[in-house]
């Protein structure tokens, strides 16, 4: 691996949490990525990129995450993602409502944003070379397409520029097999939680916080600590998501008509059980009294019977 070693002074784990490490995202949709959130903030926060360019978004959320960050900062940042939303054997084959979805949770940040509908290469010649200072790339996960996007976008990418993968850590996909193959010629470092999540240095202009990010990977105890703050952070991000889905899911079954229409047999319900609980001591026999048993004494030799 190329790694020019730096002096830098003592960093601890605190070094790479900010603020923005904690922050909240506001869109609960399905997806993988949910355990990233918290660093993607962070990278967001530190590289300060001037485009951000996604390929492969689905249904959104790690879009989103990008686009919410770029907004709650106030960056002058543009935060592209290519996706044809037709879906593929990988992702699976989705429905038309994905697209839509996404339209409506892209509202907030219509002027910081753009959605490209097309596929990756067609939509490579609206991008000038050297332009690109954070790309991520998602798509389909067979090596031989993780491998083409990289090398087709890298023109595009600037002297300060991170490359992102998703499941790095899932053995079975491609793009395992090629992050390992990229992280022997460049500065990189890798969270294992949430399936994975490569991170990539590919310009040599960084700012210092990404660049002691990279040589973590030469220092075990301390690179462990930093994944570990993040899988934690990333696990609140995921469990808080869950919260939101069922909470919606038990308000829109309280709002249904079923629930309305039932609402009086509910209630028929916690009166009979309320009237049997009351009742019970009554309905329950009481038990008799027993008649005396009598005991066996034994006095010397001789067994006499007593009265108890």
């Amino acid at each position: 691996m190329n790694m020019i070693v730096r002096e830098f002074p003592e960093i601890a784990v605190q070094d790479f949490l900010r603020a923005s490490s904690f922050w909240t995202p506001q869109h609960c949709v399905p997806s993988a990525w949910v355990g990233h959130a918290p660093f993607a903030y962070w990278l967001v926060n530190v590289l300060k990129p001037r485009n951000i360019v996604e390929l492969g978004v689905h249904c959104g959320f790690s879009f989103l995450v990008f686009c919410q960050a770029v907004k709650k900062m106030g960056s002058d940042c543009q935060c592209i993602g290519i996706d044809t939303w037709k879906g593929d054997e990988h992702a699976g084959f989705y429905e038309e409502s994905v697209y839509d979805n996404l339209l409506v949770h892209r509202q907030p940040y219509a002027s910081t944003s753009r959605l490209i509908r097309s596929t990756f290469d067609a939509a490579q010649p609206q991008f000038a070379d050297g332009s690109i200072d954070l790309l991520h790339i998602d798509g389909r996960h067979r090596y031989e397409d993780v491998r083409s996007d990289f090398e087709n976008w890298k023109p595009k990418l600037s002297k300060r520029a991170v490359v992102l993968f998703h499941d790095t850590n899932e053995a079975s996909f491609g793009v395992s097999r090629f992050w390992n193959e990229l992280a022997a010629d460049y500065p990189h470092f890798e969270f294992k939680h949430a399936h994975g999540l490569g991170v990539l240095s590919v310009g040599s202009d960084l700012p210092v916080q990404l660049q002691q990010l990279f040589e973590l990977t030469e220092l075990g105890d301390l690179s462990n600590s930093v994944r570990d703050a993040y899988e934690q952070l990333g696990n609140a991000v995921i469990n808080g998501q869950e919260v939101q889905r069922l909470t919606a899911s038990i308000n829109a079954y309280q709002t249904s008509t079923s629930w309305r229409l039932t609402a009086p047999l509910r209630l028929a319900l916690r009166l009979m059980k309320s009237a049997a609980s009351r009742l019970q001591p009554t309905l329950t026999p009481r038990p008799k009294r027993s008649a005396p048993v009598p005991a066996l004494v034994l006095v010397g030799k001789d067994v006499r019977q007593v009265r108890c």
